[in-house]
């Protein structure tokens, strides 16, 4: 394995030009090790990354398990209505809490039952009166810095990066209309995937494939040819699939007053980097949650989200379950691409290949990690 310092100036080489010089990252950035504990040191404890959605938690007590670049986290709703982001490891002696409890009013060690508030104070440790000095003040859970936006929650572990909201505020104004912090979550579908994350982000922020992996699904009335990125303006990409013919598309549920037409006329998909991906349509939103654990491993979570009064239409749950089959479906597709990328970067003689302009996504993803990896 190279060092990983020959292989960034190799990635800033490929990646760091215009477009149309342009190549992807190097295969090495799919399968090192050693490159994955430095995007995880680099990239997912220093950035926003999203963790869940606040129809998740609705209620004071209500909580959920996840991992962020190997931390364990507790996500909880406190009795004041604020979502926190608490450590999910007891401060005795390490025992994991919260798994598979979903709402309690206090959060309780099942090893030796020491028991924490939901903002993540110790409440009771028992047995602990011989203990000399002990001070349960000092024995509060660690908090991570935590924001909601338009429902999604963030989690930051560094504590340092810059204000969520500040940061992706174009976003916040075209997506306004969809009230994604009033949706609820119709489906939701879990696949542990073998391959790389950045393979799944790559396949979804391209159209290129439509005309080969989705010849049904996609490619007649959303073709790849038509298909465009919007210049970069953020910590996020865009990309937009038009209808073929400019038509108003026909949804499952009903789009929520105030979805402009452009958006009717074909579906947009969205990179909040550095692995947030969310499809917009006009009467839901479908996204994928990342839990990477691995180079080559993570859960992938789909989340379809849609507001109630775009479910207010008869055999709702009908069209539910036919949304969530649709989305099976098309996962299953791209994932016969994403593990045959995941085989080929393994081979000897693999290298890094020329962009297209329609992968223009891909590129301003890879340039921003690369400028991210690079950091001090």
């Amino acid at each position: 394995m190279q060092p990983v310092a020959k292989l960034m100036k190799e990635g800033e080489a490929a990646v760091m030009r215009p477009l149309a010089d342009a190549s992807t990252l190097p295969p090495a950035f799919y399968t090192s090790p050693e490159v994955f504990e430095r995007e995880r040191e680099t990239v997912f404890r220093r950035n926003w990354v999203s963790v869940g959605h606040a129809a998740e938690i609705p209620k004071p007590g209500d909580r959920f398990r996840i991992d962020v670049a190997g931390e364990p986290l507790l996500i909880v709703r406190g009795r004041d209505g604020v979502v926190r982001a608490l450590s999910a490891v007891c401060r005795h002696r390490w025992m994991m809490l919260g798994e598979g409890a979903e709402s309690s009013g206090t959060i309780s060690c099942p090893y030796h039952k020491w028991t924490y508030a939901l903002d993540g104070s110790l409440m009771a440790a028992p047995l602990m009166e011989q203990a000399e000095g002990f001070d349960r003040a000092e024995c509060a859970l660690p908090s991570f810095a935590c924001e909601v936006w338009n429902g999604f929650i963030f989690v930051n572990l560094s504590g340092d990066a810059a204000p969520l909201a500040g940061e992706l505020q174009p976003l916040a104004e075209e997506f306004g209309p969809w009230k994604m912090d009033e949706m609820d979550i119709v489906g939701r579908i879990e696949f542990d995937q073998a391959y790389n994350w950045k393979v799944l982000v790559d396949n979804f922020m391209e159209a290129y494939h439509h005309f080969a992996i989705h010849p049904e699904t996609f490619e007649p009335n959303y073709p790849a040819a038509i298909s465009f990125c919007d210049p970069s303006n953020g910590p996020y990409a865009v990309l937009r699939m038009p209808h073929k013919d400019n038509e108003l598309t026909h949804p499952l549920f009903k789009p929520v007053d105030g979805i402009p037409d452009r958006a009717r006329r074909g579906f947009s998909v969205f990179n909040i980097y550095p692995s947030m991906l969310i499809a917009v349509l006009s009467d839901s939103v479908i996204w994928y949650r990342m839990e990477i654990s691995g180079v080559d491993r993570f859960k992938l979570t789909v989340y379809l989200l849609a507001h109630p009064a775009s479910t207010d239409v008869p055999d709702a749950e009908t069209l539910k379950h036919f949304l969530r089959e649709a989305t099976v479906a098309v996962h299953m597709e791209d994932l016969v691409a994403c593990e045959g990328v995941q085989r080929g970067l393994r081979s000897g003689v693999a290298q890094a290949g020329r962009l297209s302009h329609l992968e223009a996504a891909i590129h301003q993803h890879q340039q921003w990690l690369m400028a991210e990896l690079g950091r001090a």
